[in-house]
């Protein structure tokens, strides 16, 4: 079900609006993808989402497809699962099997979670086109980018444990952070680490992994033009998304945050009233004596006592 729908995920912000409401959206079981991008979170990948549906290769799955559905969610968690310890490796025909079947009805991909398996996706999809966004700013820019954005799942400080323990009586939000961290381990598995040199490290990968004449190394401040060119279309007569995220995406972590405090402060007053309500046994006695006679009542009133 699309966050959109949850009255309390819009009241704190957490409805991810702004990538529009998914649950009427068509999902093809005959298309699947056809084009992926494999540069990491925060390189332009919502622009490149957007500019892929315009041309044509929409449905186009990002992580917010993952943060909006539970079956999604688990279902990458058990993957990650089974990479971490080995039971699967790139190029297992069942890893690949697992692949397509998950992605299947979108015809293209950015983001989390995909472009952090490029040797599995590259196994599952040896004829598609991949994509590999990139920042001008390298490896300092993107961590500092991903820091401001989405650091509560990455920083190491005494504010990490505040987030976890805010988030955590929220059951989707808590996987939604146990998903990041698998991702986490993957890449210090991997790579050595999440931290800044990952940047560097995946292109270098992705760039070896894939052959040249299926790969697009693009800076989406280049905009129309080198795209359309890789992927064989028109050039539209409109300007390239430019989009931003980073105070969205700060304002969706405080109203996440603020979203567990609720349900603490929920359980902190069904706690307390319980306790309340053990000292003062007469209290419960008279509200189930007013509650008996209000049945009564209501009973007479049709007639059947």
């Amino acid at each position: 079900m699309s966050s959109t729908k949850n009255i309390f995920h819009r009241t704190f912000g957490i409805d991810v609006a702004a990538h529009g409401d998914l649950t009427g959206t068509y999902l093809d079981p005959k298309v699947n993808l056809e084009v992926i991008a494999l540069g990491l979170s925060r390189t332009g990948t919502t622009s490149l989402q957007l500019a892929l549906t315009k041309l044509g290769f929409g449905p186009s799955h990002q992580g917010v497809d993952v943060f909006r559905s539970p079956p999604r969610r688990e279902a990458f968690i058990q993957l990650n699962k089974k990479l971490l310890t080995r039971t699967w490796q790139a190029g297992d025909p069942a890893l690949s099997a697992r692949l397509r079947d998950l992605m299947k009805g979108y015809r293209s991909s950015t983001d989390n979670p995909i472009c952090f398996l490029p040797d599995e996706v590259y196994a599952a999809y040896p004829k598609a086109k991949y994509i590999l966004t990139t920042r001008p700013d390298g490896k300092n820019g993107w961590w500092k980018s991903i820091m401001e954005a989405a650091g509560w799942h990455t920083r190491r400080d005494f504010g990490r444990y505040v987030f976890r323990f805010l988030i955590w009586p929220v059951g989707f939000l808590r996987r939604t952070d146990d998903n990041v961290q698998d991702v986490h381990e993957l890449c210090r598995q991997k790579r050595g680490g999440f931290n800044a040199d990952l940047y560097d490290k995946h292109n270098a990968h992705v760039q070896k992994l894939i052959p040249k004449d299926q790969l697009l190394v693009f800076d989406v401040r280049e905009g129309w033009e080198p795209l359309c060119k890789f992927l064989e279309v028109p050039v539209p007569n409109e300007e390239f998304p430019r989009l931003n995220e980073t105070g969205a995406m700060q304002k969706i972590y405080f109203g996440m945050m603020m979203y567990g405090a609720f349900y603490w402060a929920m359980y902190a007053g069904g706690a307390a009233a319980a306790v309340y309500l053990s000292q003062n046994p007469h209290l419960i006695s008279g509200l189930l004596s007013r509650s008996q006679d209000f049945v009564q009542d209501v009973l007479r009133s049709f007639g059947l006592r």
